[in-house]
């Protein structure tokens, strides 16, 4: 539905993604704040703190308090951006395609260094390939989450079978994936994103080795920024030009695209849709299962 003051109807609505930071701080949301909804691929802390740069750049240039929110998991995050109507949502790039699809979203931007799996073990692990790893435990993000969904795939071509050839135990997010392999001696690998081992410290990754990953899978992206149904063309051209001057004009935006491995932001095409689309039947399997 088109809207008399696209300007006026972006400050009112660029919804959930902040409203996070407000319940991180104790601080309630006034009526006129906005609020992001960000996909809870990594804990509250670092999400807050990596979305940081865009969240002050967005409350400076619409002079309204702009919070970041999330959600308790990934069904959960999907639930509140079908159900909401925001003008602004960071998502997965397959749960974006599925707002697009069935709740009427649009996807404007996605980051452009591309999104694949990594199967991580310790550093000192003598494991040589993914076939070795039959009858281990290997922890993974989200059950809904492309990575996982992408893991999977892997441990199939490596000729183990999910969940019968090994234990396919989940963490919420994929640095709890990571802390899981390295505090618990019974997780022999975790499957996490290329981005999220990106944001590791330095001495977090010494401990750790790259077994495998799935860097032959290309053109999917790590986040998609999208606006919902109830937002117009002018809305979602006023957002499209500002994170994207953000992102790749600006020092913070070039800092913190760095820090998340992104590689800046581009507009989002018709091709790019068609390559998530094989990972749809998957997702709305997951969604299903009870």
């Amino acid at each position: 539905m088109a809207r008399k003051n696209p300007l006026k109807a972006l400050i009112q609505s660029i919804g959930l993604w902040l409203c996070a930071c407000a319940a991180a701080i104790g601080a309630a949301p006034g009526p006129d704040d906005i609020e992001i909804p960000v996909l809870p691929y990594l804990s509250t802390e670092h999400l807050l703190n990596l979305n940081e740069p865009l969240r002050r750049h967005l409350q400076e240039t619409l002079k309204r308090p702009v919070r970041v929110v999330t959600s308790a998991d990934y069904r959960s995050f999907s639930a509140d951006v079908a159900q909401g109507d925001y003008l602004l949502v960071i998502n997965a790039a397959h749960m974006a395609r599925l707002a697009e699809l069935d709740s009427g979203y649009q996807s404007i931007l996605q980051t452009i260094n591309p999104l694949y799996a990594l199967v991580i073990v310790r550093a000192e692990d003598p494991v040589n390939e993914l076939a070795d790893l039959r009858g281990a435990r290997i922890v993974t993000p989200d059950p809904l989450a492309l990575i996982t969904l992408m893991g999977h795939r892997m441990l199939k071509e490596a000729g183990l079978t999910p969940s019968t050839d090994v234990q396919m135990p989940t963490a919420d997010t994929h640095n709890n994936a990571l802390k899981l392999l390295l505090g618990d001696d019974a997780i022999r690998a975790a499957v996490v994103s290329n981005r999220a081992y990106t944001t590791l410290d330095e001495g977090t990754r010494a401990r750790l080795r790259i077994l495998a990953d799935g860097a032959d899978l290309a053109g999917i992206p790590s986040l998609v920024y999208q606006t919902g149904p109830g937002h117009d063309d002018a809305d979602r051209a006023f957002l499209s030009r500002e994170i994207l001057h953000f992102a790749n004009e600006t020092a913070a935006g070039h800092a913190m695209m760095q820090t998340l491995g992104h590689g800046g932001l581009r507009e989002v095409v018709e091709a790019d849709r068609e390559t998530i689309d094989p990972f749809l039947p998957a997702t709305r399997e997951v969604l299903a299962t009870p």
